[in-house]
């Protein structure tokens, strides 16, 4: 039973407890306090988490999933919201054949990579991860997240669906949600500036605390920016380079990747990173991936002189992992449920007694 509570308590924090750390990682709460992270270190909804160039974390959430924060990785958990359930035991997440309970899960990665294994969720529970140039959709089970930013100012995205379900948004294309199918990838290049997430006050590698996205070389004024709401480009800088949405396989060099970091970086056992090496096996080498060009994308152009070009309105999100109302909207949903599942509960049996 999903249901031994109040109807007033049907949405709790969930718990996010770190696991295995390897070399230099920072926690960052919610008044911007840092302090070192540390294995048995239990968190909630609103910290961040950074790794430094050599170093990589494990989290396990109290509905059953890890994320593996890889090195040179910031990301916040905005969203964590659960159904208390008496299955739910800390220190014991991982034990979890399925998810408890209903959840709602956001997690912002600013910048960098994770790699995340779900539990098979519940049929009510979200679990996205936001990037500043998509989204993604998790169902389940091994999945990977990247986004960065080269030293030129142009960025890429990576989504991939190693077991499982994954869905992906990319920001300013008219694609609707794209289908990841395991053993796939969804690739985003020659993103333009550097974007940032709405509500970002951090500032690492090249994230900037001011929510805007800037050309390099460019003094750029704070120009509000809705996540996945695209590009702007000042006049008088370098026309950046078309953007291209491509699916793709993965290849053997990136399973193997995965498997190491499963093997390695976290508690999780041993039969995850030798599923995932058997993929690799059979995967097609870097050189044999032969990508396919998704249509829909909006190529990045130099603005006219003196005009500011607006970004265009993203593609509307049908995916349940969209905008922060949205997850609000699923919250609110979920307890609904809930609650009514517990006033049934509470009725009395209409059934006779006897007679």
């Amino acid at each position: 039973m999903l249901f031994p509570f109040v109807a007033s308590a049907a949405l709790q924090n969930g718990k996010v407890e770190v696991g295995v750390v390897k070399g230099t990682a920072a926690l960052i709460d919610p008044q911007a306090k840092t302090t070192p992270l540390s294995k048995g270190i239990v968190f909630q909804e609103g910290y961040k988490v950074e790794t430094s160039a050599e170093s990589t974390a494990e989290l396990i959430l109290s509905n059953g999933s890890t994320l593996i924060v890889n090195p040179d990785t910031s990301l916040e958990v905005r969203t964590f919201k659960q159904v208390p359930s008496e299955l739910i035991v800390e220190g014991q997440y991982q034990k979890l054949d399925k998810e408890p309970s209903p959840s709602v899960t956001e997690i912002l990665v600013f910048h960098g990579k994770v790699i995340g294994e779900v539990r098979k969720l519940n049929p009510q529970s979200s679990y996205t991860i936001k990037t500043p140039a998509g989204v993604a959709r998790i169902r389940g089970t091994i999945y990977t997240v990247e986004y960065v930013v080269d030293s030129n100012g142009v960025g890429s995205l990576s989504i991939g669906c190693v077991r499982g379900s994954v869905e992906a948004t990319v920001s300013n294309t008219t694609n609707g949600p794209i289908p990841v199918l395991p053993g796939k990838t969804v690739s985003v290049s020659g993103l333009s500036g550097i974007l940032t997430l709405a509500g970002s006050n951090i500032q690492s590698g090249t994230t900037t605390t001011t929510n805007q996205v800037a050309t390099p070389g460019v003094n750029v004024p704070n120009i509000p920016l809705i996540p996945g709401s695209g590009t702007t480009t000042l006049a008088g800088s370098t026309p950046p380079p078309p953007m291209t949405v491509a699916l793709l396989d993965m290849d053997s060099s990136q399973l193997a990747q995965v498997a190491t970091s499963l093997a390695n970086a976290t508690s999780l056992p041993v039969t995850f990173a030798n599923d995932v090496k058997d993929m690799a096996k059979v995967a097609p080498s870097p050189g044999q991936v032969v990508p396919t060009t998704i249509g829909g994308s909006v190529p990045n152009q130099g603005p006219a002189a003196g005009n500011v070009v607006t970004p265009p309105s993203p593609a509307p999100n049908t995916s349940t992992g969209g905008s922060t109302s949205t997850t609000t909207q699923l919250m609110q949903q979920i307890s609904d449920v809930v609650n009514n599942a517990v006033q049934k509960q509470q009725q009395p049996d209409p059934s006779p007694s006897g007679g």
